[in-house]
């Protein structure tokens, strides 16, 4: 049997998967990036653009339930190629036509386009084409891709935004970001039809695996394994949510400049990948993701406590370094809960099926999260965000403890022995 590791094309693979992922979401999370923008050029008010990202939110929800089940039935790999087209043409009607009402629809479509078979597809990549020893190592290769093309396509982005900001307003600017992000998706799709054919899939043992049947979904739900790490990964996820409001914090408490503040809000969101490589090495020798992640949790809720008690205090500076730090680690740790199935004792043949819930519930913050933020920003002012900081520190000390529960029941078990 020829054993297959994190080399040649399958570190392509990985890498090109990655950027894939980084082009299908980076538009809709726009607002991320481009928050005031967006709200220029489309007329929406805080709240509308948390309804709209709730929206988006709910095809998370739904589409991911439905779509992990057929990924297990049909060819990931496609599911990927033909999801990034569909992103593709959403993303030009945008960028022809910015308004809240068509905002609303496209946001729901990309619920099918990034969410229904692309979300457990990506996701079920780094773990089918390595051995189960090789999971950690291969997602952090996967986020270290992501990072490197959230980075390029949202630096690029605030490039061409700056130089048409001067000559044709803020407005007409967002138009152009847009067509960016349309190309940038695109250009990933091709990239993948002629990657993907070099790449074959590693059965656990080198024998042909059935495929998983629609019998044994009750089976996967009643794993608690699982329901672990999907807890561990709404927490961290949802931490996540809360550093892409930095860009208006810095805004709106600081008056830092949007181009400025944009350029921290792609390092706080996108920068903790690029350690992805180096946690997901750490994982390989440690075993036990899990154990990581309790680590992780706990950085996270010193730093936002800092960030918390010292605003008044300390120099802007000093708050955008621990801001910055704090979505760094917040990245980096929620990625790399894509690699703990083996833990959650996940059947290879369901990982579509498994990765699909997982997606449902661990991203479902956008489902309400945006919305409740957008409602304090608007009703508090400036006090929602200390309304959005202590609502993360008590997520995050939910989703230490279940790592902790986890990484408990996993050696117990002796899954690596």
């Amino acid at each position: 049997m020829k054993t297959k590791g994190l080399n040649g094309w399958v570190i392509i693979a990985l890498m090109i998967g990655g950027i894939c992922y980084a082009a299908s979401y980076s538009l809709p999370y726009i607002k991320g990036i481009f928050y005031g923008p967006m709200m220029e050029a489309t007329g929406a008010t805080n709240t509308q653009l948390g309804l709209i990202m709730s929206v988006y939110g709910f095809g998370n929800i739904v589409f991911n339930l439905i779509g992990g089940f057929f990924t297990d039935k049909w060819d990931y790999k496609k599911c990927i190629i033909v999801s990034l087209l569909g992103t593709t043409i959403l993303s030009v009607w945008l960028a022809l036509a910015p308004s809240v009402i068509n905002m609303y629809i496209i946001w729901g479509l990309f619920g099918l386009t990034t969410f229904f078979v692309f979300n457990p597809s990506i996701f079920k990549m780094p773990r089918m084409i390595v051995s189960d020893e090789l999971v950690g190592e291969s997602v952090g290769f996967f986020s270290f891709a992501q990072s490197i093309g959230y980075m390029l396509i949202n630096f690029v982005s605030l490039y061409v935004y700056n130089l048409s900001e001067r000559r044709v307003g803020e407005a007409a600017s967002f138009a152009n970001v847009v067509w960016v992000y349309a190309a940038f998706t695109f250009v990933s799709a091709i990239g993948c039809i002629i990657v993907f054919k070099k790449v074959e899939d590693v059965n656990k043992d080198g024998a042909s695996e059935s495929k998983f049947s629609f019998g044994q979904l009750s089976q996967v739900m009643k794993e608690p394994g699982l329901w672990l790490m999907i807890i561990c990964g709404f927490c961290m996820y949802s931490t996540m949510q809360t550093t892409s409001y930095f860009v208006p914090y810095y805004k709106d408490v600081f008056q830092v400049a949007v181009t400025f503040s944009g350029v921290l809000g792609v390092l706080n969101l996108y920068g903790g990948r690029l350690f992805s490589p180096i946690l997901g090495r750490i994982a390989r020798e440690t075993k036990y993701v899990s154990r990581m992640i309790v680590f992780g949790a706990c950085t996270l809720i010193v730093f936002i406590i800092c960030i918390l008690l010292f605003a008044s205090y300390v120099p802007i500076a000093v708050l955008m370094g621990a801001s910055l730090v704090t979505g760094i680690v917040c990245t980096l740790f929620t990625n790399i809960c894509l690699a703990l199935p083996p833990e959650a004792n996940v059947d290879r043949r369901a990982s579509g099926t498994a990765m699909g819930l997982y997606a449902a519930i661990a991203y479902s913050p956008d489902l309400f999260q945006h919305s409740l933020f957008g409602f304090w920003l608007d009703t508090y002012g400036n006090a929602g965000y200390v309304r959005m900081f202590i609502f993360s520190i008590i997520l995050l000390t939910v989703g230490a403890v279940s790592a902790f529960v986890l990484y408990k029941r996993s050696k117990n078990a002796r899954i690596f022995e």
